[in-house]
């Protein structure tokens, strides 16, 4: 039993010594001294009720704390790592800067009764792996006529989604969180076979969509300028080649775009209907035909780019056939 010396409770310097001994590189941002004390409180006081928690409550959160904490390694990526904690429950965490891990990423339980298995564990960690080794999140579309619209995002007829409504079986499924890589690159994939609709998840920032061409269209900062070391601002030429189409003012932070028949699947939206968009859209005009997406907006330092002198590419929307 987690006790002190005399068997009759639980000290807070036994709590933070037992949850300092599963501390490993999984949960070592879980496990800082703010955070212990933090732990130690919520298990030693129940704020709600406004009393000391009784030692077999203790006993029991801390155990739950701890069993959902405790790691082992499975398997190792240049990006991603697999780990498993009790009850069959496995993690996938991608790597970050020096040794650290961000937890926020995906967990998944496998047993016979849900049909997941470790097989999907590797399946998902290896997609993971995919997207942040080539530093982009990737998806195809189709644009029927090659009349293009852009919004910050759509809603549909029903005026219950401003993504376009996700079908039912898949609401609220963790791996179309966006949250995450895994997440953004299958809720692009789902919204372009569901809907025939592009969608890139940028952040609170303001784009430029540019025309290049009729095979090619990219998305970019709004600003293309950098200040220097002494304070000037300096701008950055736009290529003569580059066609501008718009602005997107990203309130919700990404842009959509979808071709004219594809909208409520054929139900032509007149530009001037503002029942079916949060801000008015604009239009572009490429060559039909199956068009790839690249959105590198989460993987690249546009500092790097702009000090050389060059514009940060975000999403790159290329015609492939």
């Amino acid at each position: 039993m987690l006790s002190d010396e005399e068997g009759n409770y639980l000290t807070i310097k036994k709590i933070q010594e037992s949850l300092k001994s599963i501390q490993n590189r999984f949960n070592r941002c879980d496990f800082d001294d703010k955070s212990v004390l933090r732990y130690s409180t919520l298990i030693m006081y129940d704020d709600r009720k406004k009393r000391k928690r009784t030692r077999k409550e203790k006993e029991s959160f801390l155990q739950h704390i701890i069993n959902e904490h405790t790691r082992e390694i499975v398997k190792e990526y240049s990006h991603v790592v697999i780990s498993k904690g009790v009850y069959d429950k496995y993690y996938i965490q991608i790597k970050g800067r020096g040794d650290r891990l961000y937890t926020s990423q995906m967990d998944i339980y496998i047993s016979k009764r849900s049909g997941r298995t470790l097989d999907l564990v590797y399946e998902r960690a290896e997609v993971f792996n995919k997207i942040h080794s080539e530093g982009y999140t990737e998806c195809q579309v189709e644009f029927p006529t090659g009349n293009i619209l852009f919004a910050n995002y759509f809603k549909n007829k029903a005026q219950d989604d401003y993504a376009f409504e996700m079908p039912d079986d898949l609401k609220y499924k963790s791996y179309y969180s966006i949250n995450h890589s895994f997440g953004e690159q299958a809720t692009m994939k789902m919204l372009s076979q569901t809907h025939g609709l592009g969608y890139v998840q940028l952040g609170n920032t303001s784009a430029t969509v540019y025309k290049i061409g009729d095979d090619r269209i990219i998305i970019t900062t709004a600003y293309p300028y950098y200040d220097d070391d002494d304070g000037y601002e300096h701008d950055i030429p736009i290529p003569s080649d580059w066609e501008k189409l718009g602005e997107v003012c990203c309130n919700v932070w990404r842009v959509e775009f979808i071709d004219q028949a594809n909208f409520d699947k054929g139900d032509a939206l007149p530009l001037d209907h503002k029942e079916y968009q949060y801000n008015e859209p604009f239009t572009g005009k490429v060559n039909p035909g199956i068009w790839n997406i690249k959105n590198r907006y989460h993987f690249m330092n546009d500092d790097v780019y702009m000090k050389k002198g060059e514009i940060p590419i975000w999403v790159e929307i290329v015609r492939q056939k």
